[in-house]
């Protein structure tokens, strides 16, 4: 099973713990800047409202299933400084390998932040209207996570929860289609293998095209390992070729 895969299965095991939660995807907050070089650090889920990010490693650039030892260490440096400045303000980062033989370790390792976040809430001075809001509902995200991880015991149980997450996409998708209307003007092409430009997510290839004109749904895999899918009509201007 491809990296991308489990990336996209993990993505949707994320998507129903956290259900209800507030989630950025793919984020680089302004304070995530690596010193050593000044340049941004990413976030591939950040739930701030609970002050939850998680990223995905173990990853090459170019979407290789796994990394060499020179990309491991300096990606193991990266990591560090991201936990760091993550700690600094009170994020808690968790590291998911989407390729690990053992997905029940990374659960029982996510079940853990979530315990934490819950007891750091409760000791916190925040309102007392927010302990109430949130603290059931990281209980109740803990129990979506233990019930999953009943479910998944190897990276092969991941095709399902990705097939799930193709949906959720999909569903957006139709749902965008029907409520903004497409607009007008020339719509640039894609072939798969292609090399695109997205304003907000940078350089990609495109591995899938299905359907023309505005209305085909295009498929990039993005060089920091994110796969998303696009209606060609809502990104004229915004995707496109190289």
């Amino acid at each position: 099973m491809s990296s991308a895969t489990n990336i996209l299965g993990w993505r949707e095991i994320l998507a129903r713990v956290m259900d209800g939660f507030q989630c950025q995807e793919d984020v680089s907050p302004a304070w995530l800047v690596n010193p050593a070089t000044n340049r941004p650090l990413k976030l591939n889920q950040l739930y701030p409202e609970v002050g939850l990010a998680v990223r995905f490693v173990g990853l090459t650039a170019k979407g290789q299933p796994r990394q060499s030892d020179e990309e491991a260490q300096s990606e193991t440096q990266r990591n560090e400084i991201r936990a760091e400045l993550c700690r600094q303000n009170n994020i808690e980062l968790v590291l998911i390998d989407p390729d690990y033989p053992h997905p029940p370790e990374q659960f029982q390792r996510l079940r853990n932040t979530l315990s934490r976040l819950s007891r750091t809430l409760a000791q916190s001075d925040r309102p007392e209207e927010d302990k109430l809001a949130f603290m059931p509902r990281l209980a109740d995200a803990r129990s979506r996570l233990d019930d999953i991880s009943r479910r998944v015991r190897s990276p092969e149980d991941l095709a399902l929860y990705a097939d799930l997450w193709r949906d959720r996409e999909a569903d957006v998708f139709a749902a965008t289609r029907q409520a903004v209307p497409i607009p007008g003007g020339p719509v640039d092409s894609f072939e798969p293998g292609q090399v695109v430009h997205h304003e907000r997510y940078g350089k990609g290839a495109v591995i899938a095209v299905n359907g023309a004109g505005p209305d085909a749904q295009v498929t990039v895999h993005f060089a920091d390992d994110s796969q998303r899918t696009f209606l060609a009509g809502l990104v004229a201007g915004k995707l496109a070729p190289q």
